[in-house]
């Protein structure tokens, strides 16, 4: 069992220059995916990325969402030879202290999703604490189960092997919609999942990528998607849960 940090990037440098070192400080090898930047931002990361041996920089030219930076940084990491990646967001929200109770989690259940269920402070706009919620519901009616404690944190660690079942199983979005369609698709497969609470913040002057319109489009678009195949897969989830019961 191998690990790296997996970082998706978008015009996040001035943010992740901040807090870099600390993910270097780890001792965890670093790689970053870099979305389609702007040039400015691309020269930038590449100096910083310079100055750390153990951080590698893999770049798509156009941006084509996290959810395919994500993607793509599974397959980077596979390469060199990694077999989990932690993932955690480029602009400085998540608690890089709790890597270590992460992985301490998936070495005891390596082929496990071990997921972050957020700890908000006073700082968590209520828009999106109220989205949450919402999310919350449809993950459980597609489900068909309360397995999924949080659909949206991007602060997780992943088998590659259970991921690269899941990506060959089944169409995963590649923008926002995709933490919250891999860990329903985990479901759907068998995947099992663990949820670790950590403190999630929203930094001061934090740039968003969050766009509420196009954003909100693809989420509904994506619950109308996982509704539709959870009724299809109706009958197979059904019989799981009662072979389940049956054997308890």
């Amino acid at each position: 069992m191998t690990y790296c940090i997996l970082v998706p990037h978008y015009n996040h440098e001035r943010q992740l220059r901040q807090f870099l070192p600390s993910l270097v400080a780890t001792g965890f090898p670093c790689v970053i995916v870099d979305d389609g930047s702007d040039c400015d931002n691309v020269e930038q990361l590449k100096a910083l990325a310079a100055r750390y041996s153990s951080v590698h920089l893999f770049e798509l030219r156009a941006n084509r969402g996290k959810g395919a930076a994500v993607t793509a940084g599974f397959a980077f990491a596979r390469s060199l030879g990694f077999t989990h990646v932690i993932q955690i967001d480029a602009d400085g929200q998540h608690a890089v202290a709790d890597i270590d109770r992460f992985v301490a989690a998936s070495k005891a259940h390596p082929d496990w999703l071990i997921c972050g269920k957020p700890v908000f402070d006073q700082s968590v706009p209520k828009e999106r604490l109220y989205g949450r919620k919402v999310t919350d519901v449809f993950v459980a009616l597609e489900t068909l189960s309360l397995q999924i404690k949080d659909g949206l944190c991007g602060y997780r660690v992943y088998p590659l092997a259970a991921v690269e079942h899941i990506i060959d199983r089944y169409f995963i979005g590649p923008r926002m919609d995709f933490d919250t369609e891999i860990l329903v698709k985990a479901v759907w497969s068998g995947i099992p999942l663990e949820f670790l609470p950590t403190a999630v913040i929203y930094p001061e002057n934090s740039v968003s990528h969050f766009n509420y319109l196009r954003d909100n489009l693809v989420l509904i678009r994506l619950h109308t998607r996982l509704l539709l195949g959870m009724l299809i897969r109706l009958p197979a989830i059904l019989w799981r849960k009662f072979n389940k019961q049956a054997a308890v």
